[in-house]
């Protein structure tokens, strides 16, 4: 419930200053931080000492 009145928040922040570039650095760390909690953090921190 807290996570849904959060993401509302930054949408209405977006749409209000009309700050349109946030809206696909906020799809990408959504999709980041889905996949470090479904896959788990020790699969994630294999990409990211390698660099990729």
């Amino acid at each position: 419930m807290r996570f849904l009145n959060i993401l509302k928040n930054m949408i209405n922040m977006i749409i209000k200053h009309k700050a349109w570039f946030f809206a696909p650095i906020l799809i990408f760390f959504a999709l980041i931080s889905i996949l470090v909690f479904y896959i788990g953090p020790t699969a994630i921190m294999a990409f990211i000492y390698a660099g990729i």
